[in-house]
């Protein structure tokens, strides 16, 4: 099972969605490695609250004790809470990939033994979050767009689908011009700023672009997806299937600008 929400099984729900608790619980295990939080999936830590104590009979944002909230792309936010004091492992303002840890379930808050309070939240309405234990938000990546932009015209080129074209709809990029930022829908990535020699810092769907439109760039790494680039005078190098320190954790040659980027799943 590809589970979203806990390292191990997150079928444990002791408590269901309903009109009272706009939420579901999940029940704690004896070993504490296999009560680990994990992101559902990529944003931005919204919310953040460690250092809470047990507080029964508490209510409002003070009953969730210890507590973090994601930002998600298209409107969708997830809150994990009761979460162990002092667990935590991300900051606030944080940009996050899916499946990181987050902290260790608790009972910190309004809680009566250790269990993880999961929300959903779509538009700023709490939804039924159980299908997500196991589901994406965004179940059809093929209708995700991506664009780059032309360092040496000075725009942003036309968006491309991902799947859905051939020949040059098929890939963002103009070949012979070097491309110095990309946007990419829903996912996380960054790019490697070829004149500076430096990773820039990950961005998470539209919510900014990956880049410095001044400086092209030589390097590209995207979680969840399968991913290649063009070489500016040069060819489509291979595809990249993860992100790491290795060589084949991104897609590039350190020194050589990139004048096209194609993405798959």
């Amino acid at each position: 099972m590809n589970d979203k929400v806990l390292v191990n099984s997150s079928k444990r729900i002791t408590q269901g969605f309903k009109n009272t608790h706009l939420a579901i619980d999940l029940g704690s295990k004896p070993n504490e490695e296999e009560n680990i939080v994990k992101a559902h999936s990529a944003g931005i830590i919204e919310e953040l609250v460690d250092g809470k104590d047990r507080n029964r009979g508490s209510s409002g944002i003070e009953s969730y004790g210890n507590y973090i909230l994601i930002n998600h792309e298209n409107g969708f936010k997830t809150r994990y809470a009761h979460l162990q004091k002092y667990s935590i492992l991300v900051k606030k303002g944080e940009r996050i990939c899916a499946n990181i840890p987050l902290g260790v379930m608790g009972e910190s808050g309004n809680a009566y033994g250790r269990h993880l309070h999961f929300e959903v939240i779509k538009d700023n309405k709490r939804i039924n979050p159980t299908i997500y234990l196991t589901k994406n938000f965004f179940e059809n990546k093929k209708e995700l767009t991506y664009q780059a932009y032309d360092f040496v015209k000075k725009k942003w080129l036309s968006n491309i689908i991902v799947g859905a074209g051939f020949g040059i709809l098929s890939y963002a990029g103009n070949f012979g011009n070097s491309i110095s930022g990309l946007y990419i829908d829903h996912l996380t990535y960054r790019v490697h700023d070829k004149i500076k020699n430096i990773w820039l810092p990950f961005v998470v769907g539209r919510s900014d672009y990956a880049g410095n439109l001044e400086n092209p760039i030589d390097g590209v790494q995207i979680y969840g997806a399968i991913y290649r680039v063009h070489l500016k005078n040069g060819n489509w190098l291979s595809w990249v299937s993860k992100v790491d320190n290795t060589s084949d954790g991104y897609a590039g040659i350190y020194g050589r600008e990139i004048d096209a980027i194609q993405i798959k799943f």
